[in-house]
């Protein structure tokens, strides 16, 4: 080892036990369940830090779509995770607090939390590369309505499954999104256009992403909610005819 290799060694390893001397000190007097929050939330930030790489890694082109989907919907799952912790999400407060708190600059980042759904999903980008190059040939197949049975008996399921679980009182952020979510998935298994009230089921993801855990729909909304299921239903029914 080089006089100047040895020089730097000596010098990470003295900024390393300076780094972990520092942690310590900030540690000291913390119970157990204040460091393990500290912790999580020093993941969260991270968590936002790579959603935000990975957000403007696929706009630049640098990701395939499918690439995207998978990293994105790891990064989201693993973000709720960490906030079902009631003591984390109580330090966390919510999402422009934390981003204020800790000047975080990840625009691209924090739009994908507020809409908890990866773009792909959200305007139904399929990876042509990842289904074997058969988009083209399968958008000529839906315009001339031969839609895949399977496809379509699993979106209408997952209609049904939505709009049954709103009328057994489901209303919680926890109970609906994930629902919503697999509908959506679903929808675009069976086609990638853009049909009528399709949007409004987006929104409505976007609308219960952003509730807090705690938080939960009213009876008017409800009700609303079920009446554009029941639009967008017919519309996609429409589109198969």
């Amino acid at each position: 080892m080089s006089q100047n290799e040895e020089t730097e060694s000596r010098y990470t390893e003295i900024k390393s036990k300076d780094i972990l001397a520092s942690i310590a000190e900030l540690n000291s007097g913390l119970t157990f369940q204040e460091k393990e929050t500290k912790q999580i939330l020093g993941e969260i930030y991270s968590i936002v830090i790579a959603l935000d790489y990975v957000e403007k890694a696929y706009l630049r082109d640098l990701v395939s779509s499918a690439q995207y989907t998978n990293s994105v919907n790891k990064l989201l799952a693993q973000y709720k995770t960490y906030l079902g912790n009631e003591e984390v999400r109580k330090a966390f407060v919510d999402l422009d607090h934390f981003k204020r708190k800790y000047d975080i600059v990840a625009s691209n980042a924090i739009t994908r939390l507020e809409r908890g759904i990866p773009i792909t999903v959200e305007h139904a980008i399929v990876d042509a590369q990842a289904t074997g190059g058969t988009i083209a040939s399968d958008n000529s197949a839906q315009r001339k309505g031969n839609y895949n049975g399977k496809d379509v008996a699993e979106a209408t399921g997952n209609f049904i499954t939505v709009m049954d679980a709103l009328k057994l009182n489901y209303k919680a952020k926890d109970q609906l999104h994930p629902l919503l979510a697999e509908l959506l998935l679903s929808i675009n298994k069976v086609t990638q256009s853009d049909f009528e009230h399709r949007k409004k089921l987006v929104n409505w993801i976007v609308k219960i992403n952003k509730m807090r855990v705690e938080d939960t729909l009213n009876d008017n909304e409800i009700r609303e909610l079920l009446f554009d299921l029941d639009l967008a239903y017919k519309s996609f029914y429409s589109l198969l005819e």
